[in-house]
């Protein structure tokens, strides 16, 4: 298996608050994300993002996992206003913009802000100065959620966390054995060490046609037998039958996706220093009678303050092994 050495760290998350209207995009688009790239970071707003919760539980949720916030308070938008106060209650570091000082009401005004009177390039210059500064203190600070950042790699792909704007890769591949392994390896990409991770569960929608299986009388290998898209290990067939795990209906707040089939992983990660990669094996398998199956999974990984979800698609198809005989003839 080919691993290349490529950084998976995330960048530091800056969710943007400010008036979702047209006569905003080219401030948002080259003032505020321009701002965001140019220091390494990345900025999004609730319009770039695909979510099936509510708008505002969405809105508090990205406030909440966001690393800074940039709310622009040009007109006195109520919206971003409410929105200003949770994340305040929060205790997130906000930087204020707006075009014209009157906006900011009174007692916002001796918090700092940006006046950038429509100017793209000020703004842009200013703003990227304080990203810098608030990055940095939101890191010194070590509080909220986001604090803990890990990454996630199946097989030797990326994937990336559950709701950004990313989509969903699909691991691709064909197996010889209706039970087999998934590699996972799971990487602390925070500045401090991580604890355990004491609870991983899967989630898949109903289509799922391979589920997460367990070999209670005997320790198997992976039999991941060949991947279309990358080159894997054979391994020795399992020997003992594979019976599937107990599968419970996620309550409807845990899946914002749909995925309403959730399945207790049985496996434990101990804690992570900076930078630490931890392996593990998700073993599947495939439903009496299926031979092929193409659908959504969403891996949730528990820490003792939180949880973090990946989310990624497996097209997976059972292909019968040939018989020794038919081997030999080949040759």
């Amino acid at each position: 298996m080919n691993n290349k050495a490529q950084s998976t760290i995330p960048k530091p998350f800056v969710f943007v608050l400010m008036p979702l209207d047209k006569s905003f995009d080219d401030i948002y688009k080259f003032g505020i994300k321009g701002a965001a790239e140019d220091v390494g970071a990345y900025a999004e707003r609730l319009d770039e993002q695909i979510f099936v919760e509510g708008m505002l539980d969405r809105i508090f949720n990205q406030i909440s996992k966001a690393d800074l916030i940039i709310a622009d308070m040009t007109g006195r938008n109520p919206n971003v206003f409410y929105e200003v106060g949770y994340a305040h209650a929060l205790g997130k570091i906000t930087l204020l913009l707006t075009q014209d000082a009157d906006d900011i009401p009174f007692d916002l005004k001796h918090r700092q802000h940006t006046v950038y009177g429509g100017s793209i390039d000020l703004l842009r210059k200013e703003l990227a100065d304080r990203l810098r500064w608030g990055i940095a203190e939101s890191r010194r600070q070590g509080r909220g959620p986001s604090t803990e950042r890990i990454s996630v790699r199946l097989l030797d792909i990326d994937v990336p966390r559950a709701g950004g704007s990313a989509d969903p890769p699909t691991i691709t591949g064909t197996v010889e054995s209706r039970s087999f392994g998934l590699p996972v390896r799971i990487r602390n990409d925070s500045f401090d060490g991580l604890p355990s991770i004491t609870h991983l569960y899967l989630f898949t929608e109903e289509k799922a046609y391979v589920i997460p299986c367990e070999y209670r009388y005997a320790t198997t290998t992976d039999t991941w037998a060949s991947i279309s898209v990358l080159a894997a290990e054979a391994s020795a067939p399992v020997k003992m039958p594979a019976e599937p795990l107990e599968e419970f209906k996620a309550d409807p707040i845990d899946a914002p996706d749909a995925l309403l089939r959730q399945f207790r992983l049985p496996v434990a990660v101990s804690a992570l220093p900076p930078g630490a990669v931890e392996g593990a094996t998700i073993h599947l398998m495939f439903k009496e009678g299926i031979d092929s199956s193409n659908a959504a999974y969403r891996l949730r990984l528990h820490t003792p303050s939180q949880y973090h979800d990946f989310s990624f698609r497996l097209d997976i198809t059972y292909k019968t092994p040939l018989p020794q005989e038919a081997h030999k003839e080949k040759k």
